[in-house]
């Protein structure tokens, strides 16, 4: 999708704010009229408030605050977005024809509620993993899930490529990592 400047994306101090790598996954991501969208640890909402223009659409957070932000950023729009606040997929019901996540990729625990929202445990790859596990319990038959991962993230990229199709969509160096957002897609060749 590319980014419509009218779509307007409020930022708060304590939930993730729109940077490189989300415009990068918003660049990769492609969703159709009819095709049912989730935004997964979605923040302040930038992909999922313009899928929400596009089709049905919904985003999770853990957070309450990147809830009542996604919240307040869909109604500013005068957008319909459902959001949910959960951790990651649980408890929602599939099937989704398209899934986007931005997961925490950089190495470390968090130290602060923020830091959950870019350190991924030892490897930087702990939520990724999980998504990954649960990713078929929600993505249709023929859906695509968007995923974007640091190079280093491998234990995700391993298991990525051993249960999905996968194929790198595009890439963006960063001054001390390099950045892919994969497409994943249902049944191994």
């Amino acid at each position: 999708m590319r980014p419509d400047l009218e779509v307007v994306v409020e930022e708060r101090p304590t939930v993730y704010r729109p940077s490189d790598d989300s415009y990068l996954l918003l660049g990769a991501v492609s969703v159709a009229p009819g095709e049912r969208f989730l935004e997964v640890g979605a923040g302040a909402g930038l992909v999922a408030l313009h899928a929400a223009r596009i089709t049905e659409s919904v985003a999770t957070d853990i957070s309450r605050d990147a809830v009542d932000l996604l919240d307040k950023n869909a109604r500013k729009n005068g957008l319909r977005l459902r959001v949910v606040r959960t951790d990651l997929m649980a408890g929602l019901r599939g099937p989704f024809g398209v899934v986007a996540f931005n997961p925490p990729y950089l190495a470390g625990e968090p130290s602060d509620t923020l830091g959950h929202a870019w350190q991924g445990g030892d490897d930087g790859s702990e939520v990724a993993l999980r998504f990954l596990k649960d990713l078929p319990r929600v993505l249709a038959p023929e859906g695509r899930a968007y995923l974007l991962l640091s190079r280093e993230n491998a234990p995700a990229r391993v298991l990525a490529e051993s249960s999905f199709r996968v194929k790198v969509l595009t890439s963006k160096a960063l001054f001390f990592e390099r950045l892919d957002v994969i497409e994943l897609r249902q049944g191994l060749e």
